[in-house]
């Protein structure tokens, strides 16, 4: 079973509203922002990178807020970066982030959207490949076919891709009021996984 506790991270500080948001979107908005979250929390398991999903979390937090309209866009991030971090550095700060993560989180955020990969050596490239894969686990909402596989990063997000249509479409229709209400349907997503 997932120990998202791991983190040491009061998830009730990170429900979202949608005034946090640039404009009103059911493709890039709340919903999709906590799967994306959650994606990074359980990549981060599954893979044994707590520091780099945990940053990625913060930045999955922040990732689509600056959006202005929902088709494809690469300077989003970058805003999101400048303009959402200052506003919620504090938050993130409260729950172990310092100066160097600081810096991590606006990177990836400013790269997300770009449609470029970075070298695998980079110093950020875990991170930004958790925060990266987890947004493209949430794909499935654009449409059955809408995530390609082939631009998946690690093994653990191509074992995810199941686990990612199911959280969806558990959650598409359903009003959901925390994150820690999401973090309850994939765990009984994963219980009911493992019976089978």
């Amino acid at each position: 079973m997932m120990d998202f506790s791991i983190f040491k991270i009061d998830f009730n500080q990170f429900n979202l509203k949608s005034e946090q948001f640039d404009q009103l979107s059911n493709l890039h908005g709340i919903k999709h922002s906590y799967r994306v979250m959650l994606h990074c929390l359980r990549l981060g398991i599954l893979t044994g990178r707590f520091k780099e999903a945990k940053n990625a979390f913060f930045g999955a937090y922040i990732h689509d807020m600056a959006r202005l309209h929902d088709g494809y866009c690469t300077i989003h991030g970058a805003n999101a970066a400048n303009h959402k971090l200052p506003v919620y550095k504090k938050l993130f700060c409260s729950f172990g982030a310092d100066n160097e993560d600081l810096n991590i989180i606006k990177q990836i955020v400013s790269y997300h959207s770009l449609p470029n990969e970075i070298a695998a050596d980079s110093a950020i490239f875990s991170t930004l490949a958790i925060l990266k894969d987890a947004d493209a686990l949430d794909r499935i909402r654009l449409g059955k076919y809408d995530l390609n596989p082939d631009y998946l990063r690690m093994t653990a997000s191509h074992n995810s891709i199941i686990f990612g249509e199911e959280l969806f479409y558990r959650t598409n229709n359903h009003p959901i009021k925390s994150f820690n209400e999401l973090i309850s349907v994939a765990m009984d997503i994963e219980k009911q996984s493992s019976r089978h």
